[in-house]
């Protein structure tokens, strides 16, 4: 039978289904706490997470100040191990929120009540939640609140994801600075309201470590110790579990080379004294070489092992250091699309949205809208250019995402700008 192919295209998809804009819709609340209120909502084909506060909090002056604090810690850490925070703005029916990436995954405390993990996936979701950690603390800034709860894991992939900023504080705060955490992961100091330092966070990663990774008994055990000889902070950590890992290895190699030169010793001794009763016994001579000859067979198998260790040590550390050069690359394609969004906001900022006044401001919704289209097309097609050429589809897909990301961001601030220039009597909610 001759199979007849069809153009390939989206099967079952609505034409309304398919609608790209930059009005949040289809907006749902999805839980309540004592203080914020999440939902989930769409824009740009997307669904975004929104953090806003609860009906009865959104005109507190205390609160929305708390909301905006978190806004500001969150949204400049840009990791693929922290939830990226897209901006602040006024979401109808919720009031102020923050606008979030929106995960698809479980957290962690939900994988682990499944008991699905394997002792390789624990791990490495380990390593990735440290790593994450390291990232935020060389940006200063401390989470306070590091649970399983508010670690996700991607649903694709697999990837650790850490959320929920609202407690995180840095020091350039002057408020906000009461003790905050959970019970069960907030370091006893932290408890005592005396400052917020990274141990607070090494303290959490160790009670997750002791029941995530039970290998990792004595380096949990130290990060909920006394805070001063606790690691300083998320990186001092991960540099003693690099080398908690490489001590198995480095065993292995010091047992081979231990047999190896005890081998070799008793051969020589075996040899003197061979030659020490050549003359009285024949047969003992037979024996003692035949013996050494099995003790040579041990040597040049023991080299041969050590050979193969030190061969797939070395094809570890290309491996290693190809993926540094990965992400080397990725790192460049981020900064090169940052670079490139900036030099058309400023480009616009300078060549057309300067030009308009309170009484010459009839085509700005027309300049705006080319502008917002030129930003849409140069993320679709940046992840098609030279600067992610040798990435692969996903980490291009991801870099498009980043860019969309990076420019509303950045679009946000430029249009407050020049709506407060061009119509000075403009509030919020007109």
């Amino acid at each position: 039978m001759t199979r007849i192919e069809t153009e390939s295209g989206y099967v079952g998809e609505s034409e309304s289904s398919c609608y790209v804009g930059n009005t949040m819709t289809d907006v749902e609340v999805i839980r309540i706490s004592a203080v914020n209120v999440i939902a989930r909502g769409r824009r740009y084909g997307r669904q975004w997470l929104l953090k806003g506060l609860r009906e009865e909090l959104r005109d507190s002056t205390a609160m929305r100040r708390q909301l905006m604090k978190e806004f500001e810690i969150h949204s400049r850490l840009l990791n693929p191990g922290v939830v990226q925070a897209i901006g602040l703005e006024e979401i109808e029916g919720l009031g102020l929120c923050i606008v979030e990436e929106w995960i698809e995954g479980k957290t962690l405390s939900e994988l682990i009540r499944d008991g699905s993990l394997k002792k390789d996936d624990r791990r490495r979701i380990m390593r990735e939640i440290i790593n994450a950690v390291a990232y935020i603390h060389s940006k200063g800034v401390v989470h306070r609140d590091i649970k399983p709860a508010n670690i996700m894991i991607r649903a694709a992939g697999g990837e650790v994801v850490l959320i929920d900023f609202g407690l995180a504080d840095t020091d350039d705060y002057v408020e906000l600075k009461q003790a905050a955490g959970t019970l069960g992961f907030i370091s006893p100091e932290q408890m005592l309201s005396r400052g917020t330092h990274p141990s607070d966070d090494v303290y959490s990663i160790g009670m997750i470590m002791l029941e995530l990774s039970p290998e990792y008994g004595n380096i949990g055990r130290k990060c909920i110790g006394a805070v001063e000889k606790r690691p300083k902070d998320a990186g001092t950590l991960l540099k003693a579990l690099d080398r908690y890992d490489r001590k198995p290895r480095i065993a292995v190699i010091s047992i081979i080379t231990l047999i190896m030169v005890m081998l070799v010793t008793l051969g020589a001794i075996r040899i003197r004294i061979l030659e020490m009763t050549a003359r009285d016994s024949e047969r003992q001579i037979a024996t003692i070489s035949g013996e050494n000859k099995i003790n040579s067979e041990l040597v040049t198998e023991l080299t041969d092992s050590l050979n193969v260790v030190t061969g797939r040590m070395n094809d570890a550390e290309t491996e290693l250091r190809l993926a540094e050069e990965y992400n080397r690359k990725i790192e460049n394609a981020y900064k090169e699309g940052h670079r490139l969004i900036d030099e058309t906001l400023a480009r616009y900022d300078r060549d057309v949205f300067s030009k308009f006044t309170p009484e010459n401001n009839e085509d700005y919704t027309k300049a705006w809208s080319c502008m917002n289209n030129e930003l849409i097309q140069f993320a679709d097609s940046f992840s098609n250019s030279a600067a992610a050429d040798a990435l692969t589809d996903t980490d291009r897909e991801k870099v498009r995402l980043d860019m969309i990301q990076y420019y509303t961001v950045k679009l946000s601030k430029y249009q407050d700008k020049w709506i407060k220039k061009i119509f000075p009597t403009y509030q919020p909610g007109n």
